[in-house]
């Protein structure tokens, strides 16, 4: 009885036979055409969005906040070098990280702090801006920080000048446990299929309202009008990071977050500028 021959053997076989150099090349065009093809067709969408955005009016919420991710200005992130940078360039809001050491003075940093010497001083910055308009987007990447901050920001009376982010949903009650008084939002992605849901906008609502926060924080591809509309329809925020592009700068601007955080703060304000032109 002859051996049966595997598929792979099979397979293997035609290629010995049809893969001549002719037949290689006309393969690679193919390839290649498909793949502009597939650049054009994006372009062409792209395009499309953008001009349909244009075309629209563009309406802020009251309060609303362009605000500058930490790094932004071609500075090191959460450095004293990018919050002097964010007021002389009379940024509207500023972010960065906050983490305490081990003897728990609150610094700025993003990484874990494991010396007494890591980490500038969060004093030294509310030194800088108490006397500015500028609002701070402190993002608490460890909520240990809470009760040290919490002091902090008492003692240099900036409540109504400063906003937690970075807050997940099962954390939001030692934020109000331990950072009373200071505004925060509550980072959800929330589905942009099932927000046209009455019962997923209400879902939504109902996240916000037990976590005790004035809004909802998160990433630009989550985002939608409607979404937006529903937070503020029930008394609540949207603020959105991180956006860096024209397209989804023109998106997230025409949902009317409150805040919007981005690394391009001068692509932004452009685009802001030259809306419709």
């Amino acid at each position: 009885m002859p051996n049966k021959v595997s598929k792979k053997e099979k397979f293997k076989a035609f290629l010995k036979r049809n893969m001549t150099r002719t037949w290689a090349k006309r393969f690679s065009y193919q390839v290649v055409a498909f793949l502009i093809s597939l650049c054009m067709v994006a372009g062409v969408t792209t395009y499309a969005f953008t001009k349909s955005y244009d075309q629209m009016k563009l309406h802020f919420v009251d309060g609303f906040a362009l605000c500058v991710h930490t790094g932004a200005y071609n500075t090191a992130q959460n450095s004293m070098e990018f919050v002097d940078a964010g007021i002389s360039n009379n940024a509207m809001s500023i972010e960065f990280n906050v983490r305490q050491r081990p003897d728990g003075t609150v610094v700025m940093g993003n990484d874990i702090i494991t010396t007494n010497n890591d980490g500038i001083e969060l004093s030294s910055v509310f030194d800088k801006i108490k006397d500015t308009d500028i609002s701070v987007n402190l993002v608490v990447d460890d909520i240990r920080v809470l009760s040290g901050l919490h002091d902090l920001i008492m003692e240099y009376g900036i409540a109504d000048q400063v906003f937690l982010t970075g807050i997940e949903v099962f954390q939001a009650g030692k934020v109000t446990e331990q950072c009373p008084d200071v505004d925060f939002y509550v980072n959800y992605m929330p589905s942009r299929i099932k927000i046209f849901s009455d019962d997923y906008q209400q879902k939504m609502i109902d996240i916000v309202e037990k976590s005790g926060a004035i809004g909802m924080n998160c990433n630009f591809a989550y985002i939608s009008r409607t979404l937006a509309d529903v937070l503020h329809e029930n008394g609540y925020k949207l603020s959105v990071w991180t956006v860096d592009t024209q397209w989804t700068v023109k998106r997230v601007l025409v949902s009317m977050p409150d805040v919007l955080t981005t690394n391009e703060p001068e692509l932004v304000q452009s685009i802001i500028d030259n809306w419709g032109k």
